[in-house]
């Protein structure tokens, strides 16, 4: 079933494709059913909506508005007809979850494969971006779920699970540094360092314990990028900054070591579920969510 006026459907359509043309050859409309459409559109609303140019159609101020609210709409029918299906007892679904990537490869792989294993029939979707971005996308509508790391701001958004994770001193197993139970942030002055780099979220929680301490690190290289740092770490170049969730497979496998960084600046690198409170949750994502937070349980349970 499909609510939405033949005007919003080719609204939408040549809003994405930027051109009346390129919509018809993808929703197979001809072009001037599309075009009278949008015309009655625009002399119902009384304001125009796009900009007809000779190189294709640019939205309009009012325009990029209606979009964003039509899209708003699409994506709230399509949660709708997930939590109709859920009503009907139907063992199937899908959801959009967003990550950044660091949760890539120590975190995401297993929660998807406990959920195929306990739920066959639902269809997840991992979208991988920058932290920074991920906020933004959620309230667009691009996803159900959102993992955020170490969030700054969390008014808008309804946060399912917290989860803190140590931050910590990585280097090779035999550093002088594993000498010791704890670190402070001024080995960073004493041995060469990696600086975990924009746009990881590690980059602004290096630099406030930099302010914080006035200690001036010993830097030798950076990276955006946690696999590019550890394998920096691993080839011998010095020591970094991690949390304790971006090197858990490698400690736990005897490749490098983890010493936990001590001392009255050091704030715990935070995880959060979250959803956006206006949205919510359809049965499927409180199915993806009840998982998250078992697995999460075996993550307390293997930290230090």
């Amino acid at each position: 079933m499909n609510p939405f006026s033949r005007f919003l459907i080719y609204f939408l359509a040549v809003a994405r494709h930027g051109s009346i043309r390129k919509a018809s050859e993808d929703l197979r409309i001809a072009a001037s059913a599309i075009d009278r459409h949008i015309l009655l559109g625009e002399q119902a609303l009384e304001t125009p909506l796009f900009e007809r140019l000779s190189s294709g159609m640019r939205l309009t101020a009012v325009g990029e508005l209606f979009y964003a609210h039509a899209n708003r709409w699409a994506k709230d029918f399509e949660s709708l007809n997930r939590q109709i299906d859920d009503l009907k007892g139907m063992r199937r679904g899908r959801i959009d979850i967003l990550a950044p990537e660091a949760l890539a490869r120590v975190f995401l792989p297993s929660i998807a494969a406990r959920l195929k294993e306990q739920y066959p029939g639902i269809v997840l979707n991992m979208h991988i971006h920058d932290n920074a971005e991920l906020g933004e996308r959620l309230f667009a509508g691009e996803g159900d779920l959102a993992f955020l790391l170490d969030p700054a701001d969390l008014r808008d958004l309804q946060v399912r699970s917290m989860l803190s994770f140590p931050l910590g001193v990585v280097s090779l197993p035999k550093h002088p540094v594993t000498q010791h139970s704890s670190a402070r942030f001024s080995v960073c002055a004493e041995y060469p360092v990696i600086v975990p780099e924009k746009p990881l979220a590690l980059a602004s929680v290096f630099a406030k314990l930099e302010a914080d301490t006035l200690v001036n690190p010993n830097v030798i290289s950076g990276a955006n990028n946690v696999q590019m740092i550890k394998s920096l770490v691993k080839a011998g170049l010095g020591i970094t900054i991690l949390s304790y969730l971006d090197v858990m497979d490698e400690v736990q496998n005897g490749d490098m070591a983890f010493t936990p960084l001590a001392g009255a600046h050091i704030p715990p690198f935070r995880l959060a579920l979250a959803h956006d409170r206006a949205r919510p949750l359809s049965a499927v994502a409180r199915r993806v969510a009840d998982n998250v937070e078992a697995e999460w349980a075996l993550l307390r349970q293997k930290m230090i």
